[in-house]
């Protein structure tokens, strides 16, 4: 159902200005990870996907995320 995830290695400042930059640049939603934590500074590496979509959903966020191995 959910996914959190590592992001360390993509480079950005934390897990905030990643999931911006996913909303903004490649069309997929996440939840940034610190805002699970009470100690906000243990989840600025990590993001929460979501997948109770529509297949058709999953497959086109699948495609978009593709594109972030080839840059």
């Amino acid at each position: 159902y959910y996914i959190m995830t590592d992001i360390a290695h993509f480079g950005f400042a934390d897990d905030i200005a990643f999931a911006r930059y996913l909303v903004k640049d490649v069309g997929v939603a996440a939840v940034p990870g610190s805002s699970f934590y009470r100690n906000a500074d243990l989840g600025r590496t990590k993001l929460r996907f979501c997948f109770c979509k529509k297949d058709e959903t999953l497959h086109a966020a699948i495609e978009r995320l593709r594109r972030l191995a080839t840059r």
